[in-house]
């Protein structure tokens, strides 16, 4: 218990340290998950520092501009709290509707390609196209995920050490859902994910 506990403290100090420069939070996040994959293949360990430095070092080439974009996001929520909120109800009923509903497309295509990004051989518009066609396929545990994640943040917002002690946490129970919820679809579409696991 001792040795889980401090691995997984361990992984939750390296993704904080690394995600302080906002543009850099993409990066950790993906090598966090990137840990955790190799936790549930090989069981959970204490040296993940080399590991983890030598991920974070590849993704971040790979992600600064869309780490770039969500660092403006972040900055902009932050100046200005009540922006979405506010644009969202000075649409029409009917675009606020649609909006929030692909708002809602994106969210959970970003919780299948997460845990695809680290299991996965696939890169741009493929990654996006089956991480669209796996969060449907798997609806129902994608959104329980979602739900988890969405109560994690909202409580940050209130206590914001949770975010520190519950998001490796987080990610270990994403990436078992997931790679449990991979067995049930077809072996074709699992083929066409270029998956560096056997997930069948």
């Amino acid at each position: 218990m001792l040795h889980v506990f401090a691995a997984f403290l361990t992984l939750q100090f390296l993704w904080f340290f690394f995600s302080l420069g906002v543009i850099t939070v993409i990066p950790a996040t993906i090598s966090m998950y990137a840990i955790v994959v190799e936790w549930t293949k090989k069981g959970i360990d204490l040296n993940i520092w080399k590991s983890f430095f030598e991920t974070f070092k590849f993704y971040f080439r790979r992600t600064i501009l869309p780490s770039t974009n969500l660092s403006f996001v972040l900055m902009l929520l932050y100046m200005y709290p009540t922006l979405w909120s506010d644009m969202i109800l000075k649409m029409p009923q009917t675009m606020s509707w649609l909006v929030l509903f692909a708002t809602s497309l994106i969210l959970l295509t970003v919780l299948s390609i997460l845990p695809l990004i680290v299991t996965s051989h696939l890169r741009g518009r493929k990654l996006w196209k089956n991480a669209w066609i796996t969060s449907i396929s798997i609806l129902p545990q994608v959104s329980f995920i979602g739900i988890v994640g969405g109560m994690i943040i909202f409580g940050s917002l209130l206590f914001p050490i949770i975010l520190f002690t519950c998001s490796g946490l987080f990610a270990f129970m994403h990436m078992r859902i997931w790679q449990k919820s991979l067995k049930k679809l077809p072996s074709d579409f699992l083929d066409q994910c270029l998956l560096k696991y056997n997930y069948r």
